[in-house]
């Protein structure tokens, strides 16, 4: 059973109290390439062999995903600590979008608000659309955006 080799990949969620966990996913590598590795769930009872000859079958093909390898975003990676890193490195970048999103909705409710566009609260009394396609609810950059690079393509 020792011939088996694993990749890995950490995710987040919350225990049955409610508390935040990090929990780490395991899976068989069932065919490996240079760049590439294919994976499945853990059949702990079969020999490496025998998993090999059982999704052969057109029927357990469904359950084998494909992986790159060294790629960050990617599914799954071959090392705990890589996964580790591209746990890191997802949240990291998920937390900077969300904090993007947060400030652009509310400079542009703020904007709307100040142009006498709409009325405070969650359900706008007064709403009258702006003049034109577009509207600069802010003329400047708040913090988040402005650590952002905004060059063109």
């Amino acid at each position: 059973m020792n011939e088996k080799k694993y990749c890995y990949r950490y995710v987040e969620g919350n225990n049955s109290g409610g508390l935040p966990i990090v929990i780490l996913g395991e899976r068989v590598i069932i065919r490996e390439t240079a760049k590439t590795f294919w994976h499945c769930y853990d059949y702990p009872h079969m020999t490496l062999k025998q998993m090999q000859a059982f999704f052969q079958r057109k029927s357990g093909k469904t359950n084998i995903k494909r992986c790159l390898k060294g790629a960050d975003r990617s599914s799954y990676h071959l090392t705990k600590e890589d996964a580790l890193r591209a746990f890191v490195y997802r949240k990291r970048y998920q937390l900077e979008r969300m904090a993007l999103t947060m400030e652009t909705a509310k400079l542009c409710l703020d904007g709307l608000q100040a142009g006498g566009y709409i009325t405070e609260g969650w359900r706008p009394e007064t709403v009258k659309p702006p003049v034109g396609s577009v509207y600069v609810a802010a003329e400047e950059l708040g913090p988040v955006a402005a650590s952002f690079s905004w060059g063109e393509w």
